[in-house]
């Protein structure tokens, strides 16, 4: 009762102090309480406890404290005047000597377990930090303030007039800026840098248009009039552009072919006559197949080139298909302090490479064949062979910028990059080798489990495959029969509506993102008040609600059911109990341990 009525005696005052004190003076109060007295029990006690704690041990061990203990000589030796040396020494048992034999084979088997699982852990560590490294985050922001920029209005382009508006509203005025936000006007190396952001052009951009093959001797009409056929022989014939105000261009390519390039000039005023004669000319007509754009660009502060790829597609349908990427990537490698580390690290790796590739080599020695059975040491064969292919793509992609930061500096003149660079080989061995090594380490994390297959719990999760088999059979028969009926119907359904549902790739991942609760119901009712409203009640019932509990039952039912599953169970225990005993904590012997259970043999003699 005491203790109830002066707490809420002070916590009472705590609230009028509080209200009175206002909102800031009371949360600076209360953190102040809080730090010293957590300083006063956590750190000031606990010094002052070690402090008296040495001292007094200091003082008690003096010499002229520390006294002998008396024993005396009687109490000494009683023990062994009453007892008497056994007649004979017998060997130990049989079975003792079966006990010490197993335990001393799972400590070989345990260590050994415990080594091949430091080693993959190491090697699987070095593996995620060298993935890690190579992905700049920093390339997400350049490549989303290049598309802010430079792919502003480009989807609704549909036409060629759009096209040659857009072009000359947004993309000339990014790609070559004149003045400041201010309107004073920009130097020419200035000029080089992409409005409103930090990176310059490397080079002039590069149209590239693919026509549709005319044939051998049928002349077909309707093309743009700076197009003319050119018959090289009897059973081949192409396109070629001829222009006036373009022949004279250095840049124009004339050549016999299907695909065209031309550079753009590198002044405004000239991209801007340039595109006007190219309207003009009908450089876009019935039979272009394909139109792109290829920029380069280079971030200084952040050392990254980016490669922005537009394309209007012209196949399949009347109007122009607009599609853009940007990619963003390093060329420069091993010139920072931090990139040497990196080298070391590749060093470390391409040693512990090697360890694993001895160590399974010697175990398929061995083994022979008998070594593939087993589905762990296929999958361990797999991450090798990952591993050697990331390495080799590695070298590959360190050749390939090489060469292209050697073609990048030729190009380079007294007023900047003159020439054209082609950047996409570099930028597609940096997205291949980011593909592999993302594939590579995901094989080489589910490795680590090979290593702990021993546990129960381990081993029950990877026998639940083979105990639902049968029902995760029948039921994917069902789930894949349901979902392309639903599939097909949204296609027939939304597709001419949303873009979502344009396509059956695309339709497939957008019911894929709605059976796992991820879905835009207004878009889908507004695309088809009538049949929208049906389609998705009947796939959230049948997909979202039955399929997917079905699945969940299948599931529980394998976790709960009893079945056996293949694991060690001796080396499990040894390794518990080791750890066990490194922390003092001991388990009682278990019944073949026990050294009362046998009994020794008498001696016939």
């Amino acid at each position: 009762m005491t203790v109830f009525l002066v707490s809420t005696s002070s916590a009472f005052f705590v609230i009028l102090y509080s209200m009175d004190w206002g909102a800031e003076k009371s949360d600076s109060w209360m953190k102040a309480f809080i730090l010293s007295f957590m300083g006063s029990s956590c750190v000031v006690d606990t010094l002052q406890i070690v402090v008296l704690a040495v001292v007094l041990s200091a003082v008690c061990s003096l010499p002229f404290l520390t006294k002998p203990p008396a024993i005396r000589k009687e109490d000494l030796q009683l023990n062994l005047w009453n007892s008497a040396a056994p007649k004979k020494i017998r060997p130990p048992t049989k079975a003792n000597c079966q006990a010490a034999r197993k335990k001393r084979e799972l400590s070989k088997k345990s260590a050994s377990t415990l080594l091949e699982f430091l080693l993959l852990l190491i090697f699987v560590a070095v593996l995620f930090y060298i993935a890690q490294t190579n992905n700049d985050q920093r390339a997400f922001y350049e490549t989303r303030t290049l598309s802010n920029t430079i792919l502003r209005e480009f989807d609704e382009i549909r036409t060629p007039d759009q096209f040659y508006m857009w072009t000359e509203e947004v993309l000339l005025p990014t790609l070559y800026p004149s003045v400041w936000y201010n309107g004073r006007k920009m130097k020419f190396l200035d000029r080089q840098f992409a409005q409103n952001t930090e990176s310059f052009r490397v080079g002039p951009p590069r149209l590239v248009q693919v026509r549709r093959r005319l044939g051998a001797t049928t002349w077909e009409n309707g093309a743009g009039l700076g197009w003319n056929r050119y018959l090289q022989n009897t059973s081949y014939s192409c396109w070629r552009f001829a222009v006036p105000d373009l022949l004279n261009h250095p840049n124009h390519t004339s050549n016999c072919t299907n695909h065209h390039s031309l550079d753009l000039p590198l002044h405004h005023d000239t991209a801007v006559a340039f595109f006007r004669s190219l309207k003009d000319s009908e450089f876009l007509d019935k039979y272009t197949k394909s139109l792109a754009i290829d920029i380069n660009f280079y971030n200084p502060s952040l050392k990254l080139f980016s490669v922005v790829h537009i394309v209007l597609d012209h196949t399949g349908v009347g109007n122009l298909v607009p599609k853009a990427t940007i990619t963003s990537f390093g060329l420069f490698q091993y010139e920072s302090d931090a990139d040497y580390m990196n080298l070391l690290i590749h060093i470390i790796f391409t040693l512990l490479f090697s360890v694993m590739i001895f160590k399974e080599a010697k175990a398929v020695r061995n083994m022979g064949w008998q070594y593939f059975i087993s589905g762990w040491n296929v999958l361990g064969c797999l991450s090798l062979v990952g591993t050697a292919t990331v390495i080799s793509v590695f070298i590959k992609r360190y050749t390939v910028a090489s060469d292209t930061l050697a073609l990048v500096a030729k190009s380079n003149g007294e007023l900047g990059f003159e020439r054209f660079v082609d950047l996409t080989t570099a930028a597609w061995w940096d997205a291949c080798f980011a593909h592999i090594m993302g594939i590579v380490v995901f094989i080489n994390n589910i490795a680590l489990l090979r290593v702990v297959r021993f546990s129960q719990t381990v081993a029950k999760l990877l026998a639940l495959p083979s105990i639902m088999k049968n029902e995760l059979m029948s039921f994917l028969v069902i789930a894949a029969v349901a979902f392309m009926s639903f599939i097909s119907a949204a296609f027939l359904i939304f597709g001419s509506h949303l873009e979502s549902y344009s396509d059956m790739y695309r339709t497939t991942f957008a019911l894929f993102e709605m059976m796992l609760g991820r879905f835009f119901a207004n878009d889908m009712l507004e695309a088809n008040p009538l049949i929208g409203p049906i389609f998705f009640s009947a796939f959230m019932i049948c997909i979202f609600t039955l399929l997917m509990n079905f699945l969940m039952s299948i599931i529980c039912d394998a976790i709960s059911a009893d079945v056996d599953v293949e694991l060690d169970q001796d080396l499990a225990e040894h390794m518990w109990n080791s750890v066990c005993a490194k922390f003092g904590m001991h388990s009682p012997p278990s019944k073949e341990e026990e050294p009362g259970k046998t009994t020794a043999t008498p001696d016939s003699s």
